[in-house]
């Protein structure tokens, strides 16, 4: 029997809805899914390293989703060293990729541990980045399931160093007896004056700020910076600028004597500051008479790594306080 035209039409239309409705929903129940990308060294500073990892999620959906949360453990040698956690609540927007970074410390002391572990003359670890991210799909209609888990997995090398900084032979390099008389009668101080002057500091006398205030008068603060790595992998560390602070502000450039630059696991980089009376006449008498607040000295650096390719020239800071009664007086 011959089926009725418009019947004919109607199953047409109806099949056609149906595949198209199919199309439609295979098309919106698209998984979500998350690129992992390559993990690097943030950033250091006196206690450990920061590594940072960036990874994207992309939303395939007409509607945004939720994280739920980031979690992940740290692995060292397949052993769980540390977990994670981040990102709960953020929302990927309808039909787009959102980048997120999972940033995690590692402290010096527990590489040295690890590394001592497994044998003193290891220079790099091996670690893995292990983890999920669970999202909240309960706002997608048509949907298996209003959650979904997507895995991720990244192995990464941590170099086996702590950097150590220290301050020694901290000395005023002060002129000779007759320099000094010279330069306070150059600056018009008269001759009995400028003769008890020079000998109250050459003979470490207490001096007023106001002694120096008229006075032209260059002083070099020497010091060694002393760098050591506690660990085994090979570096370089490069000193790029560094200053004396006081209260005020800065006070001095520091003038570095010789190589910035170390390359073995410890060295020393000879420093000098050069003060003058007129613009810093109260604290030069402050490093004279041992009295008054600390001097700190700070610096910026970069450190790499020459058998790890994605760290090169890592920013490193330090300061400290140079306390007054460490500084010796060399007198010439």
């Amino acid at each position: 029997m011959k089926k009725p035209v418009f019947l004919t039409g109607v199953l047409s239309a109806l099949l056609s809805l149906t595949t198209f409705s199919c199309q439609m929903l295979q098309q919106f129940v698209e998984t979500p899914s998350l690129s992992l990308k390559s993990i690097g060294i943030k950033g250091l500073d006196l206690e450990g390293i920061t590594f940072n990892c960036n990874y994207d999620i992309t939303n395939p959906y007409p509607i945004a989703f939720s994280i739920k949360e980031v979690a992940a453990d740290i692995l060292c040698s397949g052993k769980n060293f540390t977990k994670i956690a981040t990102d709960q609540g953020v929302n990927v927007a309808a039909s787009s990729t959102r980048t997120n970074a999972l940033n995690f410390k590692i402290t010096y002391n527990s590489i040295i541990t690890l590394a001592q572990s497994i044998a003193n003359n290891t220079v790099s670890l091996p670690f893995s980045l292990q983890g999920a991210a669970a999202l909240d799909l309960s706002a997608i209609p048509a949907v298996p399931s209003s959650t979904l888990s997507l895995g991720f997995t990244k192995d990464f090398d941590v170099p086996v160093f702590k950097p150590e900084f220290s301050l020694s032979d901290v000395k005023v390099n002060l002129p000779s007896l007759d320099t000094l008389r010279t330069a306070f009668t150059n600056s018009g101080m008269n001759v009995l004056e400028a003769a008890s002057l020079a000998a109250s500091i050459v003979q470490g006398k207490n001096i007023s700020p106001s002694d120096l205030q008229k006075i032209n008068l260059d002083l070099d603060l020497n010091f060694n910076l002393n760098v050591k790595n506690a660990g085994k992998s090979p570096w370089s560390f490069l000193l790029s600028k560094c200053s004396l602070q006081t209260a005020s502000g800065t006070l001095a450039g520091i003038t570095p004597v010789g190589s910035t630059s170390i390359n073995s696991e410890s060295g020393t980089i000879p420093l000098k500051a050069s003060l003058n009376t007129v613009q810093a006449s109260s604290f030069i008498a402050q490093l004279l008479n041992k009295s008054g607040s600390n001097p700190v000295f700070s610096f910026d650096s970069g450190l790499s790594f020459p058998n790890l390719s994605y760290a090169p020239n890592i920013p490193l800071a330090y300061s400290r306080e140079i306390p007054l009664s460490s500084i010796g007086v060399k007198k010439n």
